[in-house]
């Protein structure tokens, strides 16, 4: 069996920034204060309180604004500012398999956004789902990240991103998997990627079926009901979402819409 190689934090940032190397150009000198109250909807958004969010140059890997820090993480916003991604990664558990997700994850957004045609490429969300970080108390726990694109490069890459970071502890069991997911111009060009099997997959984490089943839970339908309205048998929906539930490691079935929602599944 193949061990998942052990890096230095030095390593693992230089990882990272080789993963986004395709980027050609630098970000724009509009004001970051413009953009967030261009944003201002997430400091309406209660989910987003007690949420680590902010700004992201991808062309060097460094924070422009980041908020929330300490509560979530123990460590000042001043920190990131000043030391750009490597304090992002300081604040993973160190065990190989969590944090070699990181420059994995960004390889796949980089290499999903090269398959998308150029014109593309600018209407687009990535998701990483299941890195596990460190609370002040030291306590591990499992999180998304939600990713969208401000400024882009003349070959349209993002360069300066929008980003959340939430804690999903609450609605998955442990877990040692983590996912990505991008989706391009509303579904247009979805792919996936898993830490199970480490391939770049042009489909969705659900397949159709499975996405008719969550949509009818998501509108509260029972089995029975569900399986009227797809015309298959009860047990063949139950099937689906234990399936679905045990693919995200989501806690139960609530948790799994949940989820299927910060991961744009669902809207």
């Amino acid at each position: 069996m193949n061990k998942t190689p052990n890096y230095t934090l030095d390593q693992l940032y230089g990882r990272c920034l080789e993963a986004v190397n395709q980027i050609s150009g630098g970000t724009s000198e509009k004001s970051i204060d413009k953009y967030l109250q261009e944003m201002g909807f997430f400091n309406k958004d209660t989910t987003y309180l007690n949420a680590v969010y902010g700004i992201i140059d991808l062309s060097n890997l460094s924070f422009r604004y980041i908020t929330n820090t300490t509560i979530a993480l123990g460590v000042s916003e001043e920190n990131f500012i000043k030391k750009g991604f490597s304090q992002f990664l300081q604040t993973m558990t160190p065990e190989a398999k969590n944090t070699s997700g990181a420059p994995a994850l960004l390889s796949f957004l980089m290499d999903s956004l090269k398959n998308t045609p150029t014109d593309l490429r600018q209407n687009f969300a990535a998701y990483a789902y299941g890195i596990k970080h460190l609370r002040p108390s030291g306590k591990a726990f499992h999180t998304m990240v939600q990713l969208f694109g401000l400024e882009y490069d003349k070959n349209n890459f993002p360069t300066l991103c929008f980003f959340v970071v939430k804690d999903i502890d609450h609605l998955i069991k442990p877990t040692e998997q983590f996912w990505g997911r991008i989706n391009v111009n509303n579904g247009a060009f979805i792919t996936t990627f898993s830490s199970k099997d480490m391939i770049l997959k042009k489909q969705d984490i659900f397949s159709k079926r499975e996405l008719d089943v969550l949509k009818l839970l998501l509108k509260g339908f029972e089995s029975k009901q569900i399986a009227e309205k797809l015309f298959i048998s009860s047990n063949t929906v139950d099937n689906h979402r234990k399936n679905m539930i045990r693919r995200l490691d989501a806690r139960d079935t609530t948790a799994l819409v949940q989820l299927t929602k910060y991961l744009g599944i669902l809207k």
